[in-house]
Order: structure tokens, then C-alpha cells, then sequence
């Protein structure tokens, strides 16, 4: 249920009762983002449970909103924070087999791989994992996540409901230019294509594409248009979004580059990511449940690629499902792969329907 205000948020709430087993999931537009601290002296106030994350934008049907607030409400399993290699997760596999996991986790974090296998290592495939980075609309990291006790930056949070899930993820991008060799990575930096400065690599490369002279200054406004894709074992393709250059000439990605890892350079037009949004509304409208909760995670620079045709994306999803969909711009999204295993994807979209 999305919310402009937050004294509308607090109405509701006021009209509402709350067992105490119940917990809220807020997502916050980060135009609000200095209300929330208000909103949590008012939950705690309240003795309500919730936890949530700062996003660069909400989505509601679809509408795009910078400010505001999203509310739902779970039963959750288990629920908690993990931070790199610390997780206080006390549960047995049978008890939260078949369930889904909501993640919600710093998008830009350095550790965010980390995070996500401190999780998983923990927790395991038993579950249905459903997530996305949060973060301002600046990429400038800030704490983000959020819960009865305080926000966090290079944290994440989970929480583990009795819905099965029946989700799509697609990208649209196609490969353009390799394959290099990741010869050198530092978590979420690429420093080394084929034993050559990964920036030069890649600026050799999209000068030649654009005729432009790419320059660190505007470095983002052309790898918005070209990212990366790590080739995964069964041939598949994991989006990386490079975001920024450091004083080494290394290329920041959301999310790890695996070193030693097959990489290519992307490409990718309106009509491919387009295609993609239209794939995964009729995956997710064959599958449907005749009752869900849909929840959507969309990559915050597909809507900054996509510009006025970023509503169509949302158009083309809202369509096909009969109830509201409600999610975030994402700076990472988070899903299982057939194996079964965690994967942070980027440039994405993923839509879940939660039954």
C-alpha cells in the first residue's frame, strides 16, 4: 500500500490492528528518506516490529514516485539483520522450507556479495530468496536499511514469510563486445581485463562504439548504456552495472565481478529492455495464483537508459496482473537461480508474485 505522506502512513497505521507476531516492511522514497526517523520513534512507540529500506524511487502500478512510503505487512519466520559474516540465524531447513525470503540489502556496499553468502551459507536453498539493493538516487552511500533498532549502512535484511513464489527475472541486454578475462577484481571492482587497466579496455572500446571521447568525468552517462555480463556455467549472462572510476582508473560495479570470471561488454536498445519487461509479465500472468502480493524490482539506470519510455516497462507489467504492483527502483536485485542458489543481479528486472 503506498502512501504520500507520512501522516497518511500514520493514519492508517492508527486504524489498523497488529498481532504481535506481525512485522511491517516500509520502503521509503528518498525524497522522504529525512522522515525516517519520525516514523520510527512513532512505530517504536507503538511496540510495532518493521524494518524497511531508503530507495531511489517506488513504484506503484505504473508510476514512478521519489518520495513516499510502501507498507506491507508480513508473519514472518524469522526476521533479522546480517552484516559480513555475522548472522544470528537460529532455524531449522524444514521449518522454512518452500518459504521466501525478502531481502533487502545496501546496494552499495562494497561487501554486498559478502552479504548475500553470509546469508545463503546460513539459510541454504530452501528458500525462495526475493530482493534488491537500496540506496539514494546519488549512488553516494548512506545508511539505508532500517529497523526497530537504528539504520545501517553495509548491512541486510531478511525476512523469511510462508509464501511460495512464482517470479521472472529477465534483462534484455545482448552481448557486444568480448569475451575479456576479469585477470584482476577487488570485490566490487574491476581492475584488470586481460591483464590490461580495465578502464582503458573499456574505454577503447565505447570510444570506438559512441566516437566520443569518454572521459571519467562522464563516465556513468555512456556505462549506462553498456555494462557488463559475466558469463555464467550453463551460458547464461549476470548483468554488471559499472557506476564509477577510482584514482586507479578501476571501474566500481554494483555488486562482485568474480575474478578470472568471462566477461563481455553489452549493448542493449529501448525495444530489447522492452521486450524483456513484456517476457517477464507473461511468465509471471501464466503462473499467477488466482490471490498474490506482486512485488517488482526494477534497476534504477534501466529507468535512467529507458527515460520516457520507463513508464512503458511499468505499463507492461501492471497489465498483465490484476492486482496493484508495488516494488522500488533497485541498485542490485536479488534472485534464485534454478540451482537454487542466491544471485545478485544487475540492470534488471525481477517480479514476484507472493501467494
Amino acid at each position: 500500500m503506498y502512501f504520500e505522506t507520512l501522516s497518511q502512513l500514520t493514519l492508517y497505521v492508527d486504524s489498523i490492528e497488529l498481532e504481535p507476531s506481525e512485522q511491517l516492511m516500509i520502503l521509503v522514497g528518498d525524497n522522504s528518506s529525512e522522515d525516517v526517523a519520525e516514523l520510527s520513534d512513532y512505530l517504536n512507540g507503538k511496540n510495532i516490529k518493521f524494518f524497511g529500506g531508503i530507495y531511489p524511487s517506488l513504484l506503484v502500478g505504473n508510476k514512478s514516485k521519489r518520495s513516499g512510503f510502501i507498507l506491507q505487512k508480513y508473519k514472518p519466520v524469522y526476521s533479522g539483520l546480517v552484516f559480513p559474516f555475522i548472522v544470528d540465524v537460529d532455524i531449522k531447513p524444514e521449518e522454512i522450507k518452500g518459504c521466501t525470503a525478502i531481502v533487502l540489502v545496501d546496494g552499495l556496499s562494497s561487501q554486498m556479495k559478502d552479504l548475500v553468502d553470509t546469508l545463503y551459507k546460513k539459510v541454504g536453498n530452501c528458500v525462495t530468496y526475493i530482493g534488491s539493493g537500496a540506496g539514494f538516487y546519488d549512488f553516494v552511500q548512506r545508511r539505508c536499511i532500517f529497523d526497530n533498532n537504528g539504520m545501517y549502512e553495509n548491512a541486510l535484511y531478511v525476512c523469511i514469510v510462508k509464501y511460495t513464489s512464482y517470479f521472472a527475472v529477465e534483462h534484455g541486454w545482448k552481448r557486444f563486445e568480448g569475451p575479456f578475462i576479469a585477470t584482476k577484481t577487488e570485490n566490487n571492482t574491476l581492475c584488470c581485463l586481460d591483464n590490461y587497466n580495465a578502464f582503458d579496455v573499456y574505454k577503447s572500446v565505447i570510444e570506438d562504439i559512441e566516437r566520443i571521447t569518454l572521459c571519467k568525468s562522464d563516465f556513468f552517462m555512456f556505462a549506462k548504456d553498456h555494462p557488463f555480463g559475466i558469463r555464467k556455467d550453463d551460458a547464461s549472462i549476470i548483468v554488471r552495472d559499472p557506476i564509477d572510476v577510482n584514482e586507479n582508473d578501476e571501474i566500481i560495479c554494483v555488486a562482485d565481478i568474480p575474478e578470472g570470471s568471462e566477461i563481455y561488454i553489452l549493448k542493449g536498445d529501448n525495444d530489447t529492455l522492452l521486450a524483456s519487461s513484456m517476457e517477464i509479465a507473461e511468465k509471471c500472468s501464466k503462473n499467477a495464483p488466482p490471490r498474490y502480493i506482486p512485488l517488482l524490482f526494477d534497476c534504477i539506470s534501466r529507468a535512467m537508459f529507458l527515460e520516457d519510455r520507463f513508464e512503458e516497462e511499468l505499463s507492461n507489467i501492471q497489465n498483465k496482473l490484476k492486482y496493484r504492483v508495488e516494488g522500488a527502483l533497485s541498485i542490485g536485485e536479488i534472485a534464485t537461480l534454478k540451482s537454487g542458489e542466491i544471485e545478485i543481479h544487475n540492470k534488471s528486472t525481477i517480479v514476484a508474485l507472493l501467494a
